[in-house]
Order: structure tokens, then sequence, then C-alpha cells
């Protein structure tokens, strides 16, 4: 159990509190680097990992592979079962982008499933297929605190084995450009709006991939250029763009950044991931991934991962079909499963702000989300699952305390293959790293708890 080392962690820091305390405090002013910073605030982090068991490791390497393979699937579903499109609620805008063909196979090459995992209890809530974030900031944190000094023991004594995320984000590009037919060294875009609040991130690829030889600029995608069948940056050519700028903010600005859409359009560049991975990013997934009926484009196996990893989601514009097409049926239902149901927006780019928890929130205020859910209908409801909490160590008075933490394990997908994690913490049931929180490596340990003594 996770619980094990993550307890002794905790006694460890106590054992040494005199030293603790101080390293604590300079371990936050280490995070005020430009390294860590998000917009124009820090990351918020703690002196401590989430500590992956070898048995969840391989729990997380088995969800990895099978929903890897479950998303290209359903997003593949759009072109070959014309009946289902409408799920997919897509714009005649959206539609024109998704038709694109990206010149190679995969759909989905880079996602980052937002989930809750306690012991071995690994629940999916969420599908981040566009442009995942996250990475960098994990592989920094976990330098961070891995080169502390008062660390080296326990990382020593519990065989904590770091992970290379960054190193497999660069590994999958560089898999899917030779698929595309790339055959010279590519020179590397990172793409994304001048003034992202992930620029320090964007950074620290960008170093990375320098470090490996390949040449990598970043580039606002409204600044590249079109011209003789080649994609250039200020006149840096670009064979390879890593996409961090989401589709719907790429729709939002479509007229800004034709150069980019025609260059993908031609196959002058090669693009990852490709604007397909919209199909498999939307929480409205969850409808036909739960849905019995649709459990024949999957295979047995898949369809046992989704029955014990995905929670019951419905779109609400689809719902009515399950309560005899009667919007009262409807109505009544959410109000009667209030304690058991949480409320989302289906669009991908969201985030956590309108999610509302059914349990947690005044019946009043959810009556009016109800009623307003309805109208917009572009909403889905979804089974509540229990957010887990940890401990996390801070300074309080010069006196080492812990405080607990609501959390949700983030799974970093490159190329279907588990890539590492981090998580996210909170005080609120709805993860929101601003309120409360903070970022977490994830480490896992090579040696059984039984192993340990």
């Amino acid at each position: 159990m996770t619980a094990n080392l993550d307890y002794a962690y905790d006694q460890y820091l106590k054992t040494h509190e005199s030293r603790a305390v101080p390293a604590i405090l300079h371990f936050k002013e280490k995070l005020k680097s430009p390294a860590f910073a998000f917009g124009r605030f820090t990351v918020p982090a703690f002196y401590k990992a989430y500590f992956v068991t070898p048995k969840q490791q391989h729990l997380l390497k088995r969800a990895a592979s099978a929903f890897s393979q479950i998303l290209n699937k359903t997003a593949r579903l759009y072109f070959e079962e014309a009946q289902m499109r409408p799920r997919f609620r897509l714009s005649p805008e959206a539609k024109e982008l998704v038709k694109i063909d990206p010149g190679y196979s995969q759909h989905v090459v880079f996602s980052r499933f937002d989930a809750l995992l306690e012991g071995e209890s690994l629940k999916l809530l969420e599908f981040n297929c566009d442009a995942p974030a996250g990475a960098a900031y994990a592989d920094q944190l976990e330098s961070a605190f891995l080169s502390e000094e008062l660390i080296w023991p326990f990382a020593g004594e519990h065989h904590l084995a770091a992970s290379e995320r960054v190193q497999a984000v660069l590994s999958a590009l560089l898999s899917v450009y030779e698929e595309f037919g790339g055959y010279e060294t590519p020179q590397i875009a990172i793409v994304d709006w001048r003034h992202a609040r992930t620029a320090s991130e964007l950074e620290y690829m960008k170093s990375h991939f320098e470090s490996k030889g390949y040449k990598t600029t970043i580039a606002d995608p409204r600044e590249l250029q079109h011209k003789g069948g080649k994609l250039y940056h200020k006149g840096f050519r670009v064979h390879l763009v890593y996409r961090c700028v989401a589709f719907d903010e790429l729709l939002e600005r479509i007229d800004e950044v034709q150069d980019f859409l025609r260059a993908y359009k031609d196959k002058a560049v090669c693009v990852v991931n490709p604007l397909r991975s919209r199909l498999a990013s939307s929480k409205s997934i969850f409808s036909l991934l739960t849905t019995p009926e649709c459990d024949r484009f999957f295979t047995e196996n898949e369809n046992a991962m989704k029955r014990q990893h995905l929670p019951w989601t419905r779109c609400l514009s689809d719902a009515e079909d399950f309560y005899g097409h009667r919007k009262v049926f409807l109505i009544d239902f959410l109000k009667d499963e209030k304690e058991t149901v949480v409320l989302k927006p289906s669009g991908s780019s969201h985030g956590a702000r309108r999610v509302l928890i059914g349990r947690e929130t005044p019946d009043g205020d959810w009556n009016m989300a109800v009623d307003r859910a309805l109208k917009e209908e572009d909403w889905v409801i979804q089974e509540q699952v229990a957010v887990p909490a940890m401990t996390v160590p801070d300074v309080v008075n010069q006196k080492l305390e812990l405080a607990y933490k609501k959390y949700n394990f983030n799974l970093l997908v490159c190329g279907g293959k588990y890539a590492g994690g981090f998580v996210r913490l909170s005080d609120e049931s709805v993860i929101n790293v601003a309120t409360g929180g903070g970022l977490m490596p994830a480490l896992w340990s090579d040696v059984a708890p039984d192993d340990r003594a």
C-alpha cells in the first residue's frame, strides 16, 4: 500500500524535525525560481512526493495501455460509424479540422488521464487528449525533491526511482515523425500562444530536446509561415510540431493561424497531437464508453477495463433517452440522486471551474445548476467517486505540521505507454491547484513493501 511508504516518510520527517523545518523553508524558496513559474505565480508544491508501489505501477501501466487503445478506437468511430458522429458534438468548423489527415495512424499520441488512485482502486474521471500539460513541471519538481540532501537516505533505503516524462514525450514525437515519413533529423517547434502561462514548462522542454541534439524553437502559431511547401518560424525550418495550444483556442482564432493549418493539411509538417485528438478529449466520451450499447465496438478485455475504471456518465442531451424521453424524469433523477452524482460541462477547456459535486452543493444552487444545464445541454452527469486525502508537511511557527489535502492522480501517457505521473492537491473535492493546493511528482519504488524489512 502507498500508505505504508507515505506513513514512513512522515515519520522520517518527524524523526529529523530539526533538519526538516529549515529544509522545507529552503525548498519553498527554491521553488520561486523562474523554472516553476505558472504565469505570474509559482507552481505550489510540497516537500513530499506521492509514492507509487510496484502493484500500483503495474496497474497504471495496464490502464495507460488499454485506455490509449480505447481512446484511439473511439476517435476512429467518428470516421467509421456515421451514426456515432452526433455523439461527438462538433461544430461545423471543428468538423473541418478533425477531417484533416495528419499523415500517421494514431489519433491520440499524448494524453493525461485525470484519476483517483487509492490503494489498488483506480477511477479515471477525465481524459485530456488534446494538449495535455504537466510533464516538465513534474520532472523539475521531482529533480528538486530528489536533490534535497535530507531526502537521500530515505530515497536510497526505499529504492525510489525517478521518471523521465519529458524524454518520453520526445521519444513519442520522434516515433510518430518516423511513421509520418520524416527522414531528416527533425527541427522541432513547440507551439503555444506567446504569453502562455506554461512558458517555463515550454522552455524546459526546449532545453531538453536540444540537449538530445534536436534544434528547437518555441513558436506562437500566428508566427508560423507556410511557403514553398515548408513551414517556418522566423526563418527556422520546422519539420515537427509539438502542439501545446488547445484545439478550441485554435478554432477561436482560426483566421490568425491559417499558415499553420495549411501546412498541416498539406503535410508540410508533422503535428503531434493531431487535431483529431480533440475527438477523444470531450467529457461526453465517457457517456459513449459507459453505455452498454456501445460495448460492441470494443474487445472483451477493453469492456472489462471500462467497467472497472470508468464511473457511469451520461450527457444530459442524451440522457432523456434513458428516462423515457421525458425531461421531467431526468429533472427528478438529478434532484433525487443529488448525493451521488457530479455535474460538469462536457467541453475540454473549462477545467474544474464549473464542476458541481451534488452532496457538497446547497439544494438551491444545485437546482439552479440543473435547470441551466438542461437548457444548455452541453453538460454531463457522472457518478461521484470519493476523493482520497493524504498528508503533506508544512512549517507553522517553526514547527513541522502535517496537513490533510485531497488529491487526484494524473497519468501521463505517451504513444500508448505510461510515462510517469503527478498528483494535484487541494483543500476542495474539485481538485484545483489554485485553491490551497499544489503539485507533487509521483515517485515509484521498485521494491515491494514486504521486501523492505
